[in-house]
């Protein structure tokens, strides 16, 4: 009886349970079994309150993530005898901040510990709960996290000059980091190349702009996109294509199967494919999209860019597909610009040694695409080609062109009538551009390089006379008609700067700022030329570069820098590159 009065005082909300088991107990079974029972009652009943009591199987530790290749994630692990969520709570000494993973996180798996600075120490407190009861750890954890790596070219030498968060979109800052000497492409020497292009990096910045994840790479990288499941997918300029988690784990990996290098080992080959190649895209379904170049021989085709009289001879030339593939490497879509646009249309730098060191010696280079959007609107995929000056809207369905946005000459007659037509005062078409978005708003938003100002064989704007930007274009397509919305320049100026390649811009969706990658930014001197076959001039390529990464706030025609980082040597010996990026609420994927 003393059991059972104690078990009544731990439990009150059980009295009238216990009370009527006694007496139906009392009512049928002797005094001796009556107080067997009530023992086994008792000890039931204390069962059920010590499976509530959390505790720790084993006490949760802290340890560095095995991946040497994201060394600022770390993993909490411990063990429980049941299904928990875990709550972990984080202070550096200037910033406290808390992440919480639900029960289907299993903390014996480890759980990643993302968004930590380097060099800094790290306390953490952990709490379990299984909705009922709850336990935390009685004492710290501390977590050292590594300093960023120093030395010649290991790391992206990093200058933030204006960052208010409290203006910014939310989230963090992914970009696509190279390192690169100084020169025209066909002067690098084989062991420049080599440092070039065996070495890459993914950094992540908070709104402050300072480094919270990295991720460092064995060949350089292209393009990167999140996927809905949190991974990261990116091309390597080795053809290959890489799906990863934040540790840093390579989830899956596809490679073109014509590559050159041949078969890429534990990857899956896209059969059909010579290369991957600029920014992929992940559909709505789950599949992928890209560029895939492939080659044809043609006929009697330029050779010159500025004089349409120079001999013509028969060249190899490098034509984009826009290929969807599945998981698996299937090729489930195809959109060959050699069934649809003309090769005799060709661009500025069409004969630049691009695809030479990409292994396709003697190629010219004639759409060159590098960027993809899709538009479930309507089923159709926006591909902007950097040697056609345009941007074109493709029915999926049908593979037809809908419409051009680009600069309304020499185009072949039955393309004419798909060529949209400017509208306003402020109105300046797209030259050279890269990486179409398309905005909430369903405008689509462009980084416009704006090279040369001009088709072959016209006269060019000479580098230091034009201007790269980011620029928003509003397009009705029931008239056939293109307005600009928005740009983040107009003019040359001092704060305008020429990226002759590569740029990202990107319109966020909760503040309608604008983010924009000027991928090598430079102010170009007056006596530089754009022909790399021009040995009588200093090319573009010749002098020294950086990126340069903001974010503007609109207002009106006018817009506010609220966050500008600067990746630059200070002694401009190597040229710091962001391919591209993208802005992301949360490390994490949902949970």
């Amino acid at each position: 009886m003393q059991s059972l009065r104690k078990l009544r005082k731990d439990f009150p909300e059980l009295d009238i349970q216990i009370e009527l088991q006694l007496k139906l107990m009392q009512k049928s079974i002797s005094k001796k079994r009556f107080v067997l029972l009530a023992l086994l009652l008792t000890a039931g009943f204390c069962s059920y309150g010590l499976a509530n009591e959390l505790v720790f199987a084993t006490k949760p530790a802290i340890i560095t993530n095995p991946n040497p290749r994201a060394p600022l994630v770390a993993l909490v692990n411990f063990s429980v005898a049941q299904p928990v969520s875990t709550l972990i709570e984080l202070d550096d000494g200037e910033r406290s901040w808390s992440i919480k993973f639900d029960q289907t996180h299993d903390p014996e798996q480890g759980l990643a510990i993302l968004g930590m600075k380097p060099d800094r120490k790290h306390e953490l407190r952990i709490t379990i709960s299984n909705g009922v009861g709850e336990a935390s750890l009685p004492v710290m954890l501390e977590y050292q996290t590594p300093p960023l790596p120093n030395g010649f070219g290991n790391f992206a030498p990093i200058k933030v000059k204006t960052a208010k968060p409290e203006l910014m979109e939310p989230g963090y800052t992914f970009l696509s980091v190279r390192r690169r000497v100084p020169g025209r492409s066909l002067w690098i020497t084989k062991a420049q190349r080599k440092f070039m292009t065996s070495w890459g990096l993914i950094v992540a910045l908070d709104n402050s702009g300072e480094v919270v994840w990295y991720y460092e790479a064995d060949t350089r990288i292209s393009g990167i996109d999140r996927l809905q499941n949190g991974h990261l997918l990116f091309h390597l300029t080795d053809f290959r294509t890489v799906e990863l988690d934040m540790l840093g784990n390579k989830v899956r990996e596809w490679y073109a199967a014509d590559r050159p290098s041949g078969p890429a080992k534990d990857a899956i080959p896209i059969v059909g494919a010579q290369t991957l190649h600029h920014q992929p895209l992940e559909m709505p379904s789950g599949n992928f999209m890209s560029f895939s170049a492939n080659a044809r021989q043609v006929k009697d085709y330029y050779t010159s860019e500025t004089d349409v009289d120079a001999p013509r001879k028969d060249q190899k030339v490098m034509g984009d597909s826009v290929i969807e593939f599945g998981r698996e490497g299937n090729i489930v879509w195809r959109w060959n610009a050699w069934d649809h646009l003309d090769p005799y249309r060709v661009g500025y730098d069409f004969l630049d040694p691009y695809w030479h060191v990409r292994g396709f010696p003697e190629h010219a280079d004639w759409t060159h695409g590098n960027g993809l959007a899709y538009d479930e609107r309507d089923d159709s995929i926006i591909v902007n080609f950097k040697h056609q000056d345009a941007l074109f809207k493709i029915d999926r369905a049908s593979g037809d062109i809908k419409w051009i946005l680009g600069q309304n000459t020499d185009w072949p007659d039955d393309l004419k009538s798909k060529v949209l037509q400017p509208k306003g005062d402020e109105f300046r078409w797209i030259f050279h551009a890269h990486n179409p978005r398309i905005t909430k708003a369903g405008t689509i938003i462009i980084y416009d390089n704006g090279t040369f100002q001009a088709r072959p064989f016209e006269q060019v704007l000479k580098p230091h006379e034009t201007f790269s930007r980011a620029v928003e274009y509003e397009v009705d397509e029931d008239n056939m008609t293109v307005r600009q919305v928005w740009a983040s320049h107009s003019e040359v100026g001092p704060d305008t700067c020429v990226t002759p390649a590569m740029g990202d811009a990107h319109s966020m969706p909760v503040t309608d700022n604008v983010f924009v990658v000027d991928s090598i930014c430079g102010h170009p001197a007056d006596d530089l030329s754009w022909d790399p076959w021009d040995f009588s001039k200093r090319h573009i390529f010749d002098v020294i570069h950086w990126a340069r990464i903001r974010e503007y706030r609109r207002s009106g025609d006018a817009s506010e820098i609220v966050f500008d980082v600067e990746i630059h040597d200070p002694n401009e010996v190597l040229q710091w590159e962001v391919f591209g990026g993208f802005r992301t609420p949360d490390l994490y994927p949902a949970r």
